[in-house]
């Protein structure tokens, strides 16, 4: 080990340093986990007491709700989308990430990947709740509102 130390010892150092990192990462996460698992029992108990006829543990965990990416507030997507929607006919993601890019007054190539990535999520979503559907599939994917049957 000292011979490999002393033959990259920034490379050695630096892992050493990631791995001290890491490992304070996963014991932190550990004492998180450990006072949530502790915050279960006390809701459980909470539930028994009370007499309530569902346990505890028959209750299905939920996905946590995503942070806030910082970039589009609370059903700021569904606006932008609506607006689209009554000024143009139809829309694709590409041109509502490119609206929302120019109103943000931002110029980076990957934050455009990842909104419209965004818009095609909700897009997808209020599809599938009946609210615009898909014209075309692939590249050419378009939206619109739906049509009332």
């Amino acid at each position: 080990m000292t011979a490999a130390r002393d033959d990259h010892p920034v490379a050695v150092g630096a892992l050493v340093r990631k791995r001290g990192e890491i490992a304070g990462l996963i014991a932190d996460m550990e004492k998180r986990l450990a006072a949530h698992r502790v915050d279960l029992v006390h809701i459980d108990n909470a539930l028994r007491l009370m007499n309530s006829p569902v346990a505890g543990d028959a209750i299905p965990a939920r996905r946590p709700r995503p942070r806030n990416t910082g970039y589009f507030t609370h059903g700021e997507l569904s606006r932008r989308i609506y607006e689209a929607l009554r000024v143009r006919e139809t829309v694709s993601a590409a041109e509502l990430a490119d609206t929302a890019l120019a109103d943000k007054r931002i110029e980076d190539a990957g934050v455009r990947a990842t909104f419209i990535g965004r818009f095609l999520v909700r897009l997808d979503q209020m599809a599938l709740r009946g609210h615009v559907e898909r014209i075309k599939d692939g590249q050419a994917v378009r939206w619109r509102l739906a049509s009332e049957a």
